[in-house]
C-alpha cells in the first residue's frame, strides 16, 4: 500500500512528519510514503483533493491507500476517501475530529453510512490540553505553600472545572470518529495523555505503531 499523509492547518509534512516517514519506509515496514504537500495557497479541501487524485494519476501512483491525517488533515483524509472509495484500504486519524472544513452533509452521510466498513480505523488522541494542565497543576502547587486570596482559589477551582469539560468534549469528539467504522468493524482508539496536539511530530512511534497495525489487519 502507499501511505498517504495530510498535514494539519498552518504546517506542513516536512518538518513535523520527517521521523515517521523515516519509520516507516524503513525497516522492518519498507512501505511507500507520500508526504502530501499542499502548499502556500492553502487550497479548501475539494480544490486540494481534486490535485492531489489528479497527481497520483499522473504519477500512476496506484492504490491500496493508507491514509494517515493529523488535525485539520482529517477533511481532506475524509474527502479524498469520499472520491476514492474502492482504493482506501483503511485510516490513521490523529488529533482529528474537531475540524470544520468538511461540507455538513458530506461529513453526516459519512456518519450515517459508517463510510469505511469493516476496513481498520486507528483514532489516536493526545492531550490539546497538556499545557494549560501544567499551568493549573503549577497554580495549584503554588496555592499549597504560600496564602492564596479567596478569589485567586476560586479562579483556579473554575479553571479546572472548565479544563475537565473541554477534555471531556474531546474526548467524545475523537471518539465520534470510531462511527466511522461498522458496529462490528476493525477500530481502535489510542490515547497519549503526556503527549499534546502534535502527536506526529513528537511521538512518531506511536503513529507508526498504528499504522502497522492498520496493514495488519487488512
Amino acid at each position: 500500500p502507499l501511505i498517504i499523509c495530510f498535514h494539519g492547518s498552518g504546517e506542513t509534512c516536512s518538518p513535523s512528519w520527517d521521523a515517521l516517514a523515516r519509520i516507516l519506509t524503513s525497516e522492518p515496514h519498507f512501505l511507500r510514503v507520500l508526504l502530501y504537500e499542499r502548499g502556500p495557497q492553502n487550497p479548501k479541501p475539494p480544490q486540494a483533493t481534486a490535485e492531489l487524485r489528479r497527481f497520483l494519476r499522473r504519477e500512476m501512483l496506484g492504490g491500496p491507500y493508507i491514509l494517515v491525517a493529523h488535525s485539520y488533515g482529517g477533511a481532506f483524509a475524509r474527502l479524498f476517501l469520499e472520491n476514492e472509495d474502492r482504493k482506501v484500504a483503511g485510516m490513521v486519524l490523529v488529533e482529528t475530529g474537531q475540524e470544520s472544513a468538511l461540507d455538513a452533509t458530506i461529513e453526516e452521510r459519512q456518519y450515517e453510512r459508517r463510510f469505511l466498513g469493516m476496513r481498520p480505523l486507528s483514532v489516536v488522541r493526545g492531550n490539546s490540553f497538556l499545557h494549560l494542565s501544567k499551568q493549573v497543576r503549577k497554580a495549584e502547587t503554588k496555592a499549597e505553600v504560600e496564602d492564596n486570596t479567596d478569589r485567586e482559589g476560586a479562579r483556579e477551582i473554575e479553571l479546572k472545572k472548565m479544563l475537565e469539560t473541554w477534555k471531556a468534549v474531546d474526548e467524545a469528539m475523537k471518539k465520534k470518529q470510531l462511527g466511522f467504522v461498522a458496529p462490528n468493524g476493525v477500530k481502535r482508539y489510542v490515547h497519549i495523555p503526556d503527549c499534546g496536539h502534535h502527536v506526529v511530530r513528537d511521538r512518531p512511534n506511536v503513529v507508526a505503531a498504528e499504522v502497522a497495525w492498520v496493514l495488519e489487519n487488512l
